[in-house]
């Protein structure tokens, strides 16, 4: 909250100042002028909430600048303090929505009273704006996801949306005749999501569109949309020369750039040969997708060994089978992590070979879940990973899966009471299900599961409600500021922190301490 005191007088602006104890009301910033035309400069440079103002100054007198402040400022809430019982005066309170006519000498307890009046209006009335805005947010973020949705189905050939769709990017003003496709693919958005975003994908991809909206600012027409958790789709307005310019890299470029240094995405990127319009976009998005899966995902920078040769996959698939049939996780991650080993001893390794390994590990888990008939709808691994760690660690988890729902696995029980007490223990750190998973030895799908079944909540509530139990705490016994206290349950961001805490208490931080040293 910001005030601003107006008075020709320095030694009234100065009583002012003295007399009322503004931490009690929330005021953080005050200042000062000495006329009208000094107030108006003031007024553009901080946003005051609150104006004390006299109405007889030089240069510009209180009825003209409330005349100003009605048109441009018309939620500022004004407290008249003045030595005239003028009609005049009175009048142009009332028209600027005036909280109060203060007359001088004025005495604390009318000062106070007045600003109490103006601080309440002010913030019910912040309050309401704050409620318009995230409703207007939340039903454009609505429409916007119904859009990437149809967006989806309509490159997969569906063209029953397509009339919808072209009306969404003319709106926002894309061209449909001349239209580049961009695939950029995440590389890391998983870990992010889970670590950073404490698991909040929508929180993710607002975050990720904001930076690219911005970072693309320059260069025109553009919208980002959603293929799937792995890929985006970049559409650009562009003329109709089938060459990539140097103007669209250049900002492809700094909306990576911008992603990495700011949240630490990792991303690859492939550009269609040319443009076309809105009904052949499909053309560039295979365009797109094939130079996409021509990157080189390896991090060896030498050469390969003339005597390399290239990993077999299915030659595991004999060894696998007797892991399954014996319900040994550990074999199971030996001959995965050894295959995965090999995939990195090479300085070329295309996406599209490690598509070619993710369709042969598919083959094979449908093929061994057939022998324990078991369905095998959920147990494919993603075709768009493009880290050899996370494509490792989803096919371990996947040949677990199995073993599990196979029954050879005997440790559920005291398994899954162990993870319970681990959260206890550990739930102000990154407590995901991968890392869990990774720990124990569970997929994370029968993680979560089996946490449900036994505990009646998810592995996620239950260590949000840790969480909470123990700011609470901090917050009724301490005087620790609201950024420690989020450091110490295990949240990096304090606004993050207030947003869960207030989800959880149906009120924020601060009015909770307040409330529990109240009571």
């Amino acid at each position: 909250m910001k005030v601003l005191i107006v008075d020709d007088e320095e030694h009234v602006r100065e009583g002012i100042e003295l007399a009322i104890d503004w931490d009690k009301f929330g005021v953080k910033e005050r200042y000062q002028a000495e006329n009208g035309l000094e107030a108006l400069n003031m007024i553009r440079l901080h946003r005051p909430g609150v104006l004390f103002c006299d109405m007889s100054m030089p240069e510009m007198d209180g009825v003209q600048l409330l005349d100003l402040i009605r048109e441009d400022n018309p939620d500022m809430k004004i407290i008249v303090v003045s030595g005239y019982n003028d009609f005049m005066y009175t009048r142009a309170t009332i028209k600027a929505n005036g909280v109060d006519y203060i007359l001088k000498p004025f005495k604390k307890k009318d000062l106070e009273q007045a600003l109490l009046q103006a601080v309440t209006s002010w913030k019910q009335r912040e309050n309401s704006l704050r409620i318009e805005r995230d409703t207007e947010f939340l039903l454009q973020q609505a429409d916007f996801l119904v859009i990437e949705q149809k967006m989806t189905q309509f490159l997969k050939g569906d063209t029953s949306h397509y009339s919808e769709i072209k009306s969404y990017l003319l709106k926002s003003r894309l061209p449909i005749e001349h239209i580049r496709a961009a695939v950029i693919l995440m590389r890391n958005s998983t870990t992010l999501i889970e670590q950073r975003f404490n698991g909040d994908g929508e929180l993710f991809a607002f975050a990720l569109i904001n930076m690219a909206h911005e970072s693309m600012e320059g260069y025109g027409s553009h919208q980002l949309f959603r293929l799937d958790e792995y890929r985006w789709l970049l559409l650009t307005a562009e003329d109709a020369n089938y060459s990539l310019t140097n103007k669209l890299n250049h900002f492809i470029k700094k909306v990576t750039t911008a992603w990495e240094a700011t949240i630490g995405l990792e991303v690859l990127t492939g550009t269609s040969h040319g443009a076309t319009d809105l009904q052949h976009i499909q053309l560039q998005l295979v365009s797109a997708r094939t130079a996409l899966l021509q990157c080189n995902i390896s991090s060896i920078s030498a050469k390969c060994d003339s005597a390399y040769t290239e990993p077999g996959l299915s030659n595991l698939e004999m060894l696998l089978n007797i892991a399954l049939e014996d319900g040994n996780k550990a074999f199971v991650a030996e001959l995965i992590h050894g295959f995965a080993e090999e995939l990195r001893t090479c300085s070329t390794l295309l996406l599209k070979d490690l598509q070619m390994y993710t369709k042969e590990a598919n083959y094979m888990l449908e093929r061994a879940s057939r022998q324990i008939s078991k369905d095998t709808a959920d147990l494919s691994i993603p075709l768009w990973i493009s880290y050899i760690a996370e494509w490792e660690t989803k096919t371990i988890q996947q040949w677990w899966r199995l073993i599990e729902d196979s029954g050879a696995d005997g440790y559920e029980g005291r398994g899954i009471q162990a993870i319970h007490e681990y959260i206890q223990q550990h739930f102000h750190e990154n407590v995901t299900l991968s890392a869990l998973s990774a720990t124990f030895h569970f997929s994370p799908q029968y993680i979560a599961k089996k946490f449900k079944e036994m505990y009646n909540t998810t592995v996620v509530t239950y260590q949000t409600d840790l969480r909470m139990e123990k700011a609470k705490s901090l917050l009724a016994h301490t005087d620790m500021p609201i950024i420690k206290i989020a450091e110490l349950v295990g949240y990096s961001d304090e606004n993050y922190f207030s947003k869960v805490f207030r989800k959880h208490q149906g009120l924020p931080p601060l009015k909770y301490r307040k409330q529990a040293r109240d009571s």
